[in-house]
């Protein structure tokens, strides 16, 4: 016997849309995470392609370099480095990109908000969405909101109890398949017994890939070190074609980003510069000493670590030194686009059905990569504006440059202390719940203006 469900609170409902919407919303193909993987791929595969077309000339790269220009790998063009002009440029830019970012966030918040808030829903039983503290017409934003707030509460990191650790699976479970459309109607109609056995599986596609993304790789321990992910700011954007971020925006928010990681890299190395050398050590190995525990952080700052060192050398050794710096990088860059492309081979052999745990494996490794390419350029970048920087003198140079080579030798041989391997399941599964407990901090302040309620 179904049970029948009318609600008139702030939550409105999907079904006080006609039928004919409902059904195209349960059955319009959904971006996933390995599509918006895919395609921020692409673009930063091809953009030291697209570079080096543009700067091959050996006579054009001459002239530019006798002029004191740098080729810019994140412009597409040959620029002058002035760090206190660039940082004048950005200063009345939103520090998180608002302006170019908030208008997509306004758009898709109207349209979850265009429901009629009286509905009745038919559905066989209610445990999923009583475990979620929802009525069965909730939204979909509501769900995950919901999601959000139990989660946060339930999580072992938060509270240990064995009837939290229980509480935070039921409620894992329930997002999982109230977050899913086809799951969901097949839930709705049937209960438990419409679904299949492999519904508590793994789906990255139920989470918000851009957080996930953040989260796995270093969380915003690294932020002043490599800013914002390109992914990231892909799915900041929004997953429809229309709300897509252009190339032209996309430069634009990359040059920030460089700029913004360059003002950071010249205040970590300042102390150096200044001449308190032994001071600036033990600090950039203290804070190396902290980075290396997060999630991917040997990872990372080996990375980063191995890109600062290798600019500094193009910089400050001798010509086949630095030549022999510059294949090193490259290499760095080619392997993991290589990498990146056997992932992707291995991953669409798989289906459109998520990303199981015989998966998982790979799909992490493919999200990894995707960060190398992306964390190489953008240090490389940052690197080199502050090195290059015309609003110093040469001697500061000097001191810049033999600052970031021994900055980046300390991050490049930072080992983890912690015994255990990380396994990937539960890496993955370690981020998700901290993406939403980002996301919930970030929705606060609409918590107040449209309060949760509870089922009586």
């Amino acid at each position: 016997m179904g049970k029948k469900s009318s609600n008139k609170s702030d939550y409105g409902s999907d079904a006080g849309e006609d039928d004919s919407l409902d059904s195209n919303s349960m059955n319009a193909p959904r971006p996933t995470i390995f599509h918006t993987i895919c395609a921020c791929a692409f673009c930063i595969i091809c953009t030291p392609l697209f570079a080096l077309c543009c700067c091959c000339s050996l006579g054009n790269t001459a002239v530019q370099k006798v002029q004191g220009k740098r080729w810019d790998g994140k412009q597409h063009k040959w620029v002058v480095d002035n760090l206190v002009k660039d940082e004048a440029a950005i200063r009345d830019c939103p520090a998180n990109d608002e302006d170019i970012l908030k208008m997509d966030e306004e758009d898709a918040d109207a349209s979850m908000d265009k429901k009629d808030s009286t509905a009745v829903v038919d559905v066989k039983e209610t445990e999923y969405y009583d475990a979620l503290s929802v009525p069965p017409d909730a939204n979909e934003k509501q769900i995950k909101r919901a999601y959000y707030i139990n989660a946060r509460k339930f999580h072992p990191d938060k509270n240990d109890s064995e009837e939290a650790e229980a509480k935070f699976q039921v409620i894992g479970e329930a997002y999982q398949v109230l977050s899913d459309p086809k799951l969901r109607a097949a839930y709705d109609k049937d209960g438990k017994d419409g679904l299949s056995g492999d519904k508590t599986g793994l789906s990255p596609d139920n989470v918000d890939p851009g957080l996930v993304f953040t989260f796995l790789f270093g969380s915003d321990a690294f932020y002043d070190i490599i800013g914002r992910l390109q992914l990231v700011t892909q799915t900041m954007a929004g997953d429809s074609d229309e709300n897509r971020i252009d190339q032209k925006k996309m430069q634009e928010l990359e040059r920030r980003r460089v700029v913004r990681l360059a003002i950071k890299l010249r205040e970590r190395i300042q102390g150096y510069v200044d001449g308190q050398e032994e001071t600036a050590k033990a600090a950039w190995d203290e804070e190396a000493s902290m980075l290396v525990e997060c999630r991917y952080g040997e990872q990372i700052l080996n990375t980063v670590g191995a890109i600062y060192r290798l600019v500094a050398i193009q910089y400050e050794g001798t010509l086949r030194e630095g030549f022999e710096a510059k294949v090193k990088e490259a290499g760095i860059t080619q392997e993991a686009v290589g990498k990146v492309q056997k992932g992707a081979q291995e991953l669409q052999g798989g289906g459109e059905d998520g990303v199981g745990e015989d998966k998982l494996p790979t799909y992490i490794e493919l999200m990894w990569n995707v960060t190398v390419i992306d964390i190489t350029a953008t240090i490389r970048e940052t690197a080199a504006k502050v090195i290059l920087d015309k609003s110093v003198k040469r001697d500061v140079h000097k001191k810049r440059v033999e600052a970031i080579g021994i900055l980046g030798d300390i991050f490049e041989n930072k080992k983890s202390t912690k015994q255990n391997s990380h396994n990937r399941a539960m890496l993955y599964q370690s981020a998700a719940a901290a993406a939403m407990e980002q996301t919930l901090e970030k929705m606060r302040k609409e918590e107040e203006d449209a309060p949760l309620h509870t089922l009586d």
